[in-house]
């Protein structure tokens, strides 16, 4: 460890601020840290990764030897999943202090139906402790509760800077000759993107790097146009168009990695713009960590020009290995992943689905590979009226439970395989309940205030005129839905 890095950081949040504060009190060199009353000027999702993205923010500037998170909430999340990726926290030893799991709250009280924010809380909280340097326990129910749960747990300390302060994976040695990367961006009629999907491109800071855009069937003029000049052009990388055999984005990105010559491939969709050192970040992130493949995460941004900053920005941190919620909820990550081409070669690549790459995840995940994902966001994820996604979200994943099911059923004897397509078809219809029964008052007041939200944005950075566009486009997929 290096010397520069010195004293305790200790998060004291307000569900159990007494352990926190008596952490405090029992060193010398102290940071109290409370996440609960930082203003972040980016909005999370899933929003119960929040106060663990204020936590690693407030951190990742300074050098501490060691800090302390509460088990509640997942908090240290961010923080473990920067260190395992190299990319911050790399002189802190990570300590997660165990007083109140929120599973072994959930087995105690009995309570019979899980939220997703719940259910995602309990996998961050999982997930930070098996990733820590650490832990402490002051409760012996609660230590032996968590060896009887079997989760992968590190070393057990009676202070945070007892022992050998070496830190897991910090400091791994990466390649000096890098792989050959293939980027592939699925196509189809977006003109209008594109240019600024292949700019961004263009700057990467990852060398060497070959570029495929897989044309999903374009049929336009302006299309085929467009796809003649990019050839034309002179790149920073190898660019090759071809044309797939139709199908959707998950047929294009099959037809794009199978046309791959590198030793690994990702992707991204031609409406969305990466981060100039995207494919750096994930590979980087995929060397430090060890695992199989690297996913990334998002900031999102409406318009249809060119992305930039915005105060309240939503960014997208993906779970990676979210267990029982994975059946849910898509918290495994999207489409921008570092993959091994031989291991999309072994999965099959993309199935027909409508959630295609939350089905991929899923599989890859089932079959013990291993995921990880920076904390920050490594794209900016265009949001458009067009989207496939966009009429009606619930509708579309509803439709891939079977699939999703089948994914989890592999795990269990024949005669229990419809257990998760009866869970989830159960968890859908629940849901479905609890919004009818949602005051029409509230519902109404949310839409009308989300709505006023995103018009002054869009008025703002856009125009009048796109605004009113917005509205017209919204109404007629709120029509569409009735």
């Amino acid at each position: 460890m290096s010397r520069t890095a010195a004293g305790i950081a200790v998060v004291v949040t307000d569900h159990i601020p007494e352990r926190g504060l008596a952490l405090a009190s029992e060193s010398g060199d102290v940071t109290i840290v409370r996440p609960d009353v930082m203003q972040l000027d980016l909005a999370v999702t899933p929003p119960y990764l929040a106060r663990s993205y204020a936590c690693y923010r407030a951190l990742r500037e300074r050098k501490f030897a060691a800090a302390v998170f509460p088990d509640v909430g997942g908090d240290a999340y961010c923080a473990v999943r920067a260190r395992e990726t190299g990319t911050g926290l790399s002189e802190t030893r990570l300590v997660v202090d165990c007083v109140a799991p929120t599973l072994r709250r959930i087995e105690l009280d009995g309570i019979p139906f899980l939220s997703k924010n719940v259910l995602g809380t309990a996998v961050a909280e999982r997930l930070a402790l098996e990733l820590a340097d650490g832990y402490l326990c002051a409760d012996p129910e609660v230590n032996e509760w968590l060896h009887a749960s079997r989760w992968r747990l590190p070393k057990r300390l009676n202070t945070p800077l007892e022992g050998d302060r070496t830190l897991s994976r910090a400091n791994v040695a990466l390649r000096q000759e890098r792989p050959l990367v293939s980027v592939v961006v699925p196509y189809h009629e977006r003109t209008q993107y594109l240019p600024f999907c292949l700019d961004g491109l263009a700057r990467q800071t990852f060398s060497p790097l070959e570029v495929i855009v897989a044309d999903d069937c374009s049929t336009s003029a302006a299309a085929h146009a467009q796809l003649a000049e990019i050839s034309k052009r002179t790149w920073p990388w190898p660019l090759r168009v071809i044309r797939s055999h139709g199908g959707g984005p998950e047929q294009a990105r099959n037809d794009g990695w199978q046309a791959a010559s590198g030793e690994l491939v990702t992707f991204i969709d031609d409406d969305d713009v990466p981060f100039d050192d995207m494919v750096d970040t994930l590979w980087r992130g995929r060397e430090t960590s060890g695992v199989d493949v690297a996913v990334g995460g998002g900031r999102f941004f409406r318009g249809d020009g060119v992305p930039s900053p915005h105060h309240g920005d939503v960014i997208r941190i993906p779970l990676c290995d979210p267990h029982e919620l994975g059946l849910v909820s898509n918290q495994y990550g999207g489409p921008v992943a570092l993959w091994p081409r031989a291991l999309l070669e072994s999965l099959g690549g993309f199935d027909t689905s409508p959630v295609e790459d939350w089905l991929l995840l899923a599989r890859a995940n089932a079959r013990g590979v291993r995921l990880t994902a920076p904390p920050d966001p490594v794209f900016w994820y265009r949001q458009t009226a067009k989207s496939r996604h966009s009429p009606d979200p619930v509708k579309m994943r509803d439709a891939a439970v079977p699939q999703l099911a089948d994914v989890f059923a592999e795990r269990l004897p024949d005669d229990l395989r419809l257990l998760p397509r009866l869970a989830a078809g159960a968890y859908a219809e629940l849901e479905r309940r609890a919004r009818a029964e949602q005051p029409r008052t509230r519902v109404v007041r949310s839409r009308v205030q989300g709505f006023a939200q995103r018009a002054r944005r869009i008025q703002s950075e856009e125009g009048t005129a796109a605004a009113a566009r917005d509205a017209l486009r919204f109404l007629a997929r709120r029509i569409a839905r009735r």
